[in-house]
């Protein structure tokens, strides 16, 4: 199966980036890709208000049904990113949500983000506080895409290997990483991230990352990238912008990886 990862430089209007997504989606399918991932907040970054966002254009009525309608127009499993979707826990919060369309216009799951990011960084902003707008998920989720089982995370779950082993064991062979990493931690981190989590759950990892400057005052790193079940890079948005990497996910590779190094019967730590 070909895979594509999409890489943007979301602003706060969200129709202007829905359709720079449906453009690069267009162009995905067009390289014969049949998964396609979009980045974290790709229809939305920097937006406040995002539970009243939610509620009002994030429903079956609006974006989703236009996220529906890319997959079946272009005949693609589409991993929109992450979208807001509205809590009824918490009137003022939402779920950051990765959603899985089939090329039937199906939605097929809802991973709700885990790990949130509450960090001080070293750059523009400074501080990231995302419990102040999101609440985390609780759940890891896996889907079947073809003959394929397809293990969902968003960004920071990058940094917690444990979430990656439980796809691991559920015998997952693909993880997708829609992101908006930040350029300082990218610059210091995503590669090593991403190429070691592969390793790690000998998998393909399909990383969508943000790129550039946004207008809540962030810096995003970019290098969009599928990396092998080895750790090999095997195709990068290397240039600074907007664009798109395209790959083949080999499963023969894969198994022979697990065959010839059968790591998830040497575990003896639960």
């Amino acid at each position: 199966m070909w895979c594509g990862v999409v890489q943007m430089n979301s602003q706060k209007d969200v129709d202007t980036n829905l359709q720079v997504a449906e453009q690069l989606i267009k162009q995905a399918s067009e390289q014969k890709a049949r998964l396609v991932v979009l980045p974290e907040m790709f229809s939305s970054l920097g937006m406040v208000g995002l539970h009243q966002l939610a509620v009002d254009r994030f429903t079956d009525q609006d974006v989703l049904a236009t996220l529906a309608g890319w997959s079946k127009t272009y005949q693609v499993f589409l991993v929109a990113g992450s979208v807001p979707i509205a809590s009824d826990k918490d009137a003022k919060k939402v779920h950051a949500t990765s959603l899985v369309f089939s090329p039937q216009g199906k939605q097929l799951a809802a991973y709700e983000k885990i790990h949130l990011f509450d960090a001080l960084v070293g750059d523009e902003k400074g501080a990231y506080q995302e419990s102040n707008t999101f609440l985390p998920g609780s759940t890891a989720k896996f889907v079947e895409v073809e003959n394929i089982k397809l293990g969902l995370t968003i960004c920071y779950d990058l940094r917690f290997p444990e979430l990656f082993q439980v796809y691991m064991g559920k015998s997952c062979q693909v993880i997708s990483v829609p992101s908006a990493f930040t350029y300082e931690t990218g610059k210091a981190h995503w590669e090593v991230l991403l190429r070691a989590r592969a390793i790690e759950t000998q998998s393909y990892i399909l990383a969508a990352n943000q790129v550039g400057i946004h207008e809540d005052g962030r810096r995003t790193w970019g290098h969009s990238m599928i990396v092998a079940p080895t750790g090999e890079i095997l195709a990068e948005v290397t240039q600074d912008k907007p664009g798109l990497a395209i790959a083949e996910i080999d499963l023969g590779l894969l198994q022979k990886c697990r065959d010839n190094m059968p790591l998830s019967k040497h575990k003896r730590l639960i």
